[in-house]
């Protein structure tokens, strides 16, 4: 909240003054009902200026819990994706010093278990191809090749969780700055490619810190003594979780199930019985859901700190995910407890009395915050799916919909109950992409490998078959289109959903054209621009890299699953003409997996 200024009590009186008036000149009332109506008016408004006038400017539980972050860089104002530039030349020469200045992506997947078993191997390939089909950076798979044996299921997961954290904090790839991606690696499917998924989140991000700023108001800070101090803002959203309908079973008292906000949907979004319905299949997504994240490494860096610290004080009572949900909570309540202390009361009065208060519920929460440990983190959910869509409980929240079919889009929006002002048309974002069938100009002239195969490479026609003719999965109550979905719900939609998605048929030929785009011309005049192919610095298409700075194909880890990914009858992936796997390079032609061929060996 901002403070009370001459500038407030101009615009508060002079707002006073023309309700006044225009009640006084509201004929059909009677006299009666006008002398009301101005005490009334009089009444709250000196109620107003007496609570701004007795308010304490000081931040207390803003600086008895710290909550500046110490990461001071905003994350929507990253340029991660940097804009198109024109093209050039095949013939012009390229630059062998480039440097990268925007902030990386990377791709974190927690590994499960080594080795897989058939179902785990299953999902964690479904994961990792639906990922390289739409040309994110390779994976890296943590903890890959390091099972214990005999450990429990507890210490496997204090182990993911140090694994992600120690990623975080020490690998030489990964700055500050740098975005990153963690994904549970059983049942996440990719939808959209990683330009929308960056771009949303600062969109995101820009719009929910605006509501944060009104709500919380500034801080004055002083860098260094005898500085000028500087106004900051109190509290930002940094991180985005995906939201679940229902929260961590066992923690109804918590915080982190009772006071975190509501959800950004209409409260009717799912007619009367929205919030109400006693299975939770009608709540709207509130709760925070682990199963993906997105964030700049620093931020998360804090965030999996304070997960590894609540695990270790709650002697091995907590998981990540219980973890997670009450430092959400928590955070909350730390937020409210300043609101509530710099709150203009006679407004809060009005407001709750009208239904339209923001604040949050904190009745009855007892909770030991300790003076000067960190409760704030950034943490906000993706209510509206935009970036994750959590299967649990929202099955029958999706349809799978071409949006050049109009007839079809019209009656989900009826049947769903969709709003006119949010109709479902494809966005904008995803419009202005390339086709999804579009091939490199010079793919047929590449002689790298994979190479070019008129049956295993065989695509749509890009010209006709576009984003609007290909079928996506959408939330039809939110009226988006999530750039992936994580399938926590019934394992057995798992099969159905994966062959609903819109790669499903063209597969093979997706992922061996992203193969084929690690190098070449394109990719190198893409790392010049600083574009897509060179979000990761270490190159390599067509297989993951372990946290061990190791590279494995994907054929290391999915043969014998190709039936499930492609379902087309042609053969291991990779040896689809009964070759051996090929040699991987990085952009710059560098060997990081498998043999040279003979007949390329220079020989002294």
């Amino acid at each position: 909240m901002a403070s009370w200024s001459p500038s407030n009590f101009g615009e508060a009186k002079s707002a006073a003054l023309t309700l006044l008036r225009q009640v006084y000149h509201h004929r059909p009332r009677s006299q009666r009902a006008k002398a009301i109506a101005i005490s009334a008016l009089a009444f709250f408004f000196f109620l107003y200026m007496f609570s701004s006038s007795s308010r304490q400017p000081d931040p207390a539980f803003w600086t008895k819990f710290p909550s500046r972050h110490p990461f001071p860089e905003i994350p929507e104002d990253a340029q991660v994706v940097l804009p198109q530039k024109s093209d050039i030349s095949i013939k012009d020469t390229l630059p062998h010093d480039l440097e990268k200045t925007n902030p990386h992506l990377h791709v974190l997947v927690p590994a499960p278990k080594n080795p897989f078993l058939p179902s785990q191997a299953r999902g964690v390939c479904r994961t990792l191809t639906s990922a390289m089909i739409l040309g994110y950076p390779p994976p890296t798979l943590l903890g890959y090749g390091h099972e214990k044996p005999g450990e429990t299921e507890f210490e496997r997961m204090v182990d993911r969780i140090t694994r992600v954290r120690n990623y975080l904090k020490n690998s030489k790839t990964i700055k500050d700055q740098d975005f990153v991606l963690v994904v549970d690696a059983l049942d996440v499917f990719f939808q959209l490619p990683p330009q929308i998924l960056v771009e949303r989140f600062q969109d995101i991000l820009r719009t929910n810190n605006q509501k944060l700023r009104r709500k919380y108001g500034f801080a004055e800070v002083q860098s260094t003594p005898g500085a000028p101090a500087e106004l900051v803002q109190k509290y930002s959203q940094r991180v985005l979780f995906g939201a679940s309908k229902i929260c961590y079973r066992g923690l109804e008292n918590d915080p982190g199930c009772i006071s975190v906000p509501e959800s950004s949907l209409p409260p009717d979004v799912y007619g009367w019985k929205t919030d109400i319905f006693h299975d939770g299949t009608l709540n709207r997504p509130r709760w925070l859901n682990p199963g993906a994240v997105i964030g700049q490494a620093a931020d998360l860096r804090l965030i999996y700190d304070e997960v590894l610290r609540v695990i270790d004080q709650h002697h091995k009572k907590h998981g990540d995910y219980q973890a997670l949900t009450q430092i959400f909570g928590r955070q909350e309540v730390v937020r409210e407890l300043e609101r509530r202390r710099t709150a203009n009361w006679a407004k809060e009065w009005v407001y709750d009395l009208l239904g339209i208060g923001d604040a949050v519920n904190i009745t009855g929460i007892t909770l030991r915050l300790e003076t000067g440990h960190r409760y704030e983190y950034g943490i906000g959910v993706d209510y509206e799916s935009k970036l994750f869509f959590n299967q649990i409980m929202s099955r029958n929240d999706v349809e799978w919909l071409k949006y050049n079919n109009v007839t079809k889009s019209e009656r989900l929006q009826m049947e769903m109950a969709v709003p006119r002002e949010s109709r479902l048309l494809l966005p904008d974002d995803i419009a202005a992409l390339p086709g999804p069938f579009n091939q490199s100009r010079f793919a047929k002239q590449q002689t790298t490998h994979p190479t070019w195969d008129a049956t295993l490479d065989k695509l749509p026609n890009s010209e006709t078959h576009s984003w609007h003719s290909v079928p996506l999965m959408t939330n039809g109550h939110s009226a988006t289109i999530p750039v992936l979905a994580h399938l926590n719900g019934d394992p057995k939609l798992r099969d159905t959903w994966w062959q609903k998605m819109w790669f499903f048929p063209w597969a093979r030929a997706l992922l061996r054209r992203y193969v084929r785009s690690a190098r070449g011309f394109d990719a190198a005049q893409s790392a010049l621009l600083g574009g897509q192919e060179w979000w990761d610095m270490r190159g390599g298409h067509g297989g993951i890299w372990t946290d061990d700075e190791n590279w494995i194909t994907l054929s290391d880890i999915c043969e014998g699953q190709e039936r499930d990914l492609f379902d087309d009858d042609l053969g291991p992936w990779a040896k689809e003409n009964g070759d051996p796997d090929k040699p991987v390079y990085n952009q710059w032609g560098n060997l990081i997996y498998g043999k040279e061929p003979e007949e390329e060996v220079k020989k002294p």
